[in-house]
């Protein structure tokens, strides 16, 4: 029997974690064959290295690509663009995949969707439809005008893609796969929370487990390049203001991030923070159980918006990256002023634990997409809209 060949292209940690389950319901399904492809932080020490998360989990890497230049600017990021589309080219041609399965919405996710759409091969995309703010927000919908079939999260999301003329029959709507993820992890306790926390730590200071604590991830703002250095001192400013110690992960791969980096260096030599514990890494079993125990997520992650609210914790969403995006009772939001974000942290610490909501599907979603990749019948290369 002939399988069918899905090509998978992961950059980054996010992804990763949207495609973990699907990896898996594929390998599992006899009538497909997985070409896996890894690429951009994953394969940076300063990230962490993430690509050993994958090789733990027991997946074969067919290729690794280098392709992203030093700098993290506009300039860098959209050339890094270019240079994955010309990587991914040979990659292709090579590999010769019967679909690519697209995640999301970043700069590496458009470079391939469009060398596969330039290479007649058939795009699958999964979350499309949905609205954020910054650069993503064009990114998401233009994969989705390359793609042949669509596994959006939300109703929401599948009504905004019938909408942008594609062709209802090809869309499913199969909930997250990053709650797949999520759900299938082990929480545990606090403590065990804490203990977990242990390998990545390189200093012998520790969080204490008897005190409360803030998860802090906050990643550039792409549209607003140029402002988020001092963004990120007004959050500094309000976490040292609180008293609450936390944890905190440096930002991912997008124009910004060293700005980012520099606010944060340039801050703490000036105004030491003693409880913050700063880490560029930790696997996601780690982070599920971090965000699940938090009394606070803050920043601007699209996991405090998707996956918090699979545990209740409280977060507070700052600034414009997620504007938009379908939440829950549990997140508020705030601009990024300091006495506002002090504020915001204030009233969802002393709210406390919310009601847990599924927003984003049930744990599910991986078998049903590998399922559809299976039995789908593939219309040409050539694409009809449907408005």
């Amino acid at each position: 029997m002939t399988r069918r060949k899905v090509m998978v292209m992961t950059a980054s940690r996010a992804d990763y974690s949207r495609y973990r389950s699907i990896l898996f319901a594929i390998r599992k399904i006899a009538g497909l064959e997985l070409q896996l492809v890894v690429a951009g932080a994953h394969l940076l020490e300063r990230f962490g290295n993430s690509v050993r998360d994958i090789e733990d989990d027991g997946f074969e890497i067919q290729e690794k690509i280098f392709q992203n230049l030093e700098g993290e600017n506009l300039v860098t990021m959209t050339k890094s663009t270019g240079y994955t589309i010309v990587e991914l080219a040979s990659t292709i041609d090579r590999l010769k995949p019967d679909i690519a399965l697209v995640m999301g919405d970043r700069f590496e996710a458009l470079a391939f969707a469009t060398a596969a759409a330039l290479m007649n091969v058939q795009i699958a995309h999964v979350q499309g439809g949905e609205i954020t703010g910054t650069i993503d927000e064009s990114l998401r919908h233009a994969i989705t005008k390359l793609s042949h079939f669509h596994f959006p999260s939300t109703t929401e999301s599948a009504d905004r893609i019938t909408r942008m003329g594609e062709k209802p029959d090809n869309i499913y709507n199969v909930g997250c796969p990053a709650v797949d993820t999520l759900l299938s992890f082990d929480i545990g306790t606090r403590s065990e929370a804490f203990d977990s926390l242990i390998p990545f730590i390189k200093i012998l200071k520790r969080p204490k487990i008897e005190e409360p604590f803030l998860l802090v991830l906050f990643h550039p703002v792409t549209t607003e390049y140029g402002s988020v250095q001092d963004q990120i001192k007004q959050i500094l400013y309000s976490i040292s203001e609180s008293g609450i110690q936390t944890i905190m992960l440096w930002p991912n791969l997008d124009a910004g991030s060293d700005e980012i980096s520099i606010g944060i260096r340039h801050y703490l030599a000036k105004n030491p923070i003693d409880n913050l514990f700063m880490f560029k890494h930790f696997s996601m079993q780690v982070f599920a159980k971090l965000m699940a125990h938090a009394d606070c997520m803050i920043g601007n992650s699209s996991a405090g918006i998707r996956e918090a609210c699979y545990f209740g914790t409280p977060v507070l969403d700052i600034g414009s990256r997620q504007q938009g995006r379908e939440r829950s009772a549990n997140v508020l939001w705030s601009p990024v002023v300091k006495e506002t974000i002090l504020e915001g942290i204030t009233k969802q610490l002393n709210h406390g634990r919310y009601e847990k909501e599924y927003l984003y599907g049930t744990g599910n979603a991986g078998n049903r997409i590998a399922e559809v990749l299976a039995k789908i019948e593939f219309d040409t290369a050539q694409k009809q809209i449907f408005y």
